[in-house]
């Protein structure tokens, strides 16, 4: 019972912190629609019919969310009355490509499958939109939006000005501590039961491209899973290193990261589960068949295959059987997860929700939303500067969207740091790795060589980002330095540690290299 409540405890943390960026974000954007852009400005933007499908995904691609951020701006966009086969395109295209994981696929895959996936996301997507409007256009769903839209159009705007911005912030932090709140648990629940129920290791021998079931196996494991867009697509980028299926990576690309259990809630609450129920079933038949297709037109077989995979650890137990002192383990890894990038999200995310619930109550004798969208007193003896320009809604809503896919932009130059930073870290880490592994530490030495082999990705993606390309050399000495940090966490893992230290000697030759390729 202790492994069960520390496993789920532990994966539920991890996930929360993975997704507290992408759900400030989320409410944010869906602040900036209700807002500023109105949703008469939202259902221009979509539009209808196939441009609102192919809208809706190009519109998801540039807007850093995940699976669960999606949901406060798809329910903005279905309350502003933009058509259900437009949201779901935009709610299932939106978690799969920001600019920072792209580039980081780019980086750490080969370019034709990312962008191969990229083309089928713009396929299922559009697809999967336009058969919900097809399949249900009897049902009334025209009619549903309409009636929606005309709801939405008689709530009143907040005028010119700071009440507008206020009314922003009011909004996003509403939403965090509103309904969407419980799709947010359903969907990190999704990923902490997978750790209860699947074993520690149990998926180290799987997803192997010679096993036609591997497909069907991820798809069975990505419905449940919450994943982000940037976790994703190193668990991506490892199944290419190891030469495993590439249909099973497209599920994981598709639903790992495209769904979760609480986006799937949502759909079902919202649009009704049994329009939606049908509609998933044919969609995850739909990725399914270009998982398979895609193996065929994309694996490379060039690649060796590696007999066992740490991909897919995050996505059961973290803990072996018999693991003394859990809290403590639960502990280290949470604040090893919470580091100086996560932190200040996790800051800001937390006092929105606070402002969100003090807001809620104060709704009871005050709405401080009615006192931002009260219309002031025009006054006909007052001139207005020739500074003082009205901005249209619909153009500062275009600004303050441009603005976030530009931030997901400046944030990836912060994500992947530069070559010199990196360096200063991983030698730090080697230091604390080698003293742990000749030391006996096991515990100690694998968390030093999981940092370790994040850094190295950071270091790859930084180096693409800054100079347009990675050399083959800097590519191929990095991918063996990953190969010889694993085969020691192997042994680490196994309790050998004479073995550890002993292959330890093949990380230092192999770090040495990697430095070399990596000149000043």
């Amino acid at each position: 019972m202790e492994l069960v409540f520390w496993s789920f405890l532990l994966r539920f943390g991890q996930s929360g912190l993975d997704a507290a960026l992408t759900l400030v974000i989320g409410v944010v954007t869906a602040g900036i629609f209700r807002r500023m852009l109105t949703p008469a400005g939202t259902r221009k933007l979509f539009g209808s019919g196939i441009r609102g499908l192919a809208t809706g995904w190009l519109a998801g691609m540039l807007l850093p969310v995940c699976s669960l951020g999606v949901i406060p701006v798809a329910r903005e966009m279905r309350r502003s009355g933009v058509p259900g086969g437009t949201v779901l395109s935009f709610v299932l295209a939106a978690p799969l490509l920001n600019p920072i994981s792209f580039l980081y696929g780019l980086t750490l895959a080969e370019p034709k499958v990312i962008l191969s996936f990229a083309g089928f996301s713009l396929l299922l997507s559009t697809m999967a939109g336009f058969l919900w409007d097809w399949w249900f256009a009897k049902s009334g769903t025209t009619a549903e939006a309409s009636k929606l839209a005309a709801v939405a159009d008689t709530e009143a705007t907040p005028p010119v000005g700071i009440r507008r911005i206020l009314a922003v912030g009011v909004t996003a932090c509403k939403e965090l501590a509103g309904r969407d709140l419980v799709f947010y648990v359903i969907g990190l629940t999704g990923t902490a039961l997978l750790g209860v129920f699947i074993p520690f290791g149990a998926l180290q021998h799987s997803m192997k491209h010679d096993d036609p079931s591997s497909t069907v196996l991820m798809t069975l494991l990505a419905v449940p899973l919450f994943c982000s867009p940037l976790s994703g697509m190193m668990k991506i980028g490892l199944m290419f290193d190891h030469g495993n299926s590439i249909g099973a990576a497209f599920v994981l690309f598709a639903i790992g990261i495209g769904t979760s259990l609480g986006t799937i809630a949502w759909l079902m609450i919202d649009f009704g589960w049994k329009r939606v129920l049908p509609w998933f079933l044919g969609y995850l038949v739909l990725v399914c068949a270009i998982g398979y297709g895609s193996e065929v037109m994309l694996y490379d077989t060039r690649k060796a295959e590696i007999d066992h995979t740490h991909a897919f650890d995050d996505y059961s137990s973290p803990f072996a059987q018999g693991q003394p002192d859990l809290a403590n383990a639960t502990r280290s890894k949470l604040a090893e997860k919470f580091g100086p990038l996560e932190q200040p999200t996790v800051y800001c995310f937390a006092v929105m929700m606070l402002l969100g619930f003090i807001l809620k109550l104060l709704e009871r004798r005050w709405s401080l939303e009615a006192w931002l969208t009260k219309q002031p007193k025009q006054n006909s003896s007052t001139t207005r500067s020739r500074w003082d320009v009205v901005l249209p809604g619909w153009l500062l809503g275009a600004i303050a969207l441009v603005g976030l896919i530009v931030f997901s932009v400046l944030g990836a130059y912060i994500y992947y740091p530069d070559r010199q930073t990196c360096m200063d870290q991983m030698f730090a880490i080697y230091a604390e790795a080698a003293v742990a592994v000749r030391t006996d530490k096991s515990e100690e030495g694998i968390r030093q060589l999981e940092q370790w082999d994040q850094v190295i990705r950071k270091l790859e993606v930084g180096t693409y980002l800054r100079n347009f390309r990675v050399t083959p050399e800097q590519n191929s000495t990095a991918a063996e330095l990953r190969e010889a940090i694993e085969e020691v966490r192997d042994e680490l893992t196994s309790k050998n540690s004479s073995e550890a230290k002993e292959k330890f000697k093949e990380v230092e030759k192999a770090y040495k290299l990697m430095k070399q390729a990596y000149p000043k």
